[in-house]
């Protein structure tokens, strides 16, 4: 059994590697003139294919790669295309369903982190859907911090993380005032003069920590932070972050960039 790295996740391959004791194999990527992808894996009947899916080449690398190995697990950290969960409109297509069909066709289990929401995960019949809540909130432990959820709907997800940080946590509620007014807080801690970390499953164009950076300062907050599993960080999101006051982002690598400074190697590794 080896790890199998594709090219959206050459780094977590080879740290799932070193932590499980396993080898890497030897995998030959290439892309013909007319945008085909090739792939060739040696010497291995069976293996782990790691990669997440962050665009169309991420999702076509791993079916060849499952057509390749034998037998195989596929461990993909983010899960490209789970936000298209559902049909809203007539004639859409619930892309989450197809790529589930797509994995599961040939993997024999598929290895997620922090997949967006059960909905998505409902279409999977062999998943297994990692948390990497309590992983970052060790990371801040033993430090003087508040966890913030931008919404409700992130609740269960900044209290698992801030059990591990061993902080206090909360979460910013919308409250109308009148028929033009709605006013934003956190529902019961005071954020002034404490440091405060925003957290969420992911970062995507960054506009709701945006919101929920300003109206933290507002209410007097020292600092503000952001921290999540995903950092997709599409059309300069780290730069309108930083804009905002937000001094610091904290990511996972399921998606390797310079802000994946807490690695989910660890939890996979015990998973596979």
């Amino acid at each position: 059994m080896k790890i199998i790295p594709c090219p959206s996740s050459p780094l977590l391959a080879r740290r799932i590697a070193e932590v499980a004791g396993l080898e890497m194999g030897n995998v030959t990527f290439k892309k013909f003139p007319d945008g085909e992808l090739y792939v060739r894996v040696e010497d291995c009947s069976e293996g782990i294919i790691v990669g997440s899916i962050c665009s169309n080449d991420d999702l076509v690398a791993i079916t060849l790669l499952l057509d390749a190995v034998e037998n195989a697990k596929v461990v993909v950290p983010y899960m490209g295309y789970a936000r298209q969960d559902r049909a809203f409109k007539d004639g859409e297509a619930v892309s989450i369903r197809v790529v589930a069909e797509i994995l599961e066709r040939r993997a024999e289990e598929v290895i997620t982190v922090n997949i967006h929401s059960k909905q998505a995960a409902s279409h999977f019949k062999k998943l297994k859907d990692l948390d990497a809540m309590p992983t970052i909130g060790k990371h801040f432990a033993g430090r003087d911090v508040i966890m913030i959820s931008p919404d409700k709907g992130s609740v269960e997800r900044v209290k698992v993380a801030a059990e591990h940080a061993n902080c206090e946590w909360d979460y910013l509620e919308k409250t109308r005032i009148d028929a033009t007014t709605v006013e934003i807080a956190p529902k019961s801690l005071d954020v002034e003069n404490r440091d405060v970390i925003i957290v969420d499953d992911i970062i995507s164009t960054g506009g709701t920590m945006v919101e929920a950076a300003k109206k933290l300062y507002e209410l007097g907050a020292r600092s503000v932070s952001a921290a999540c599993v995903h950092a997709v960080l599409a059309n300069y999101a780290a730069i309108k972050l930083f804009n905002s006051g937000i001094r610091d982002i904290l990511a996972t690598d399921t998606i390797e960039c310079a802000f994946s400074r807490v690695s989910v190697a660890k939890l996979i590794a015990e998973n596979i």
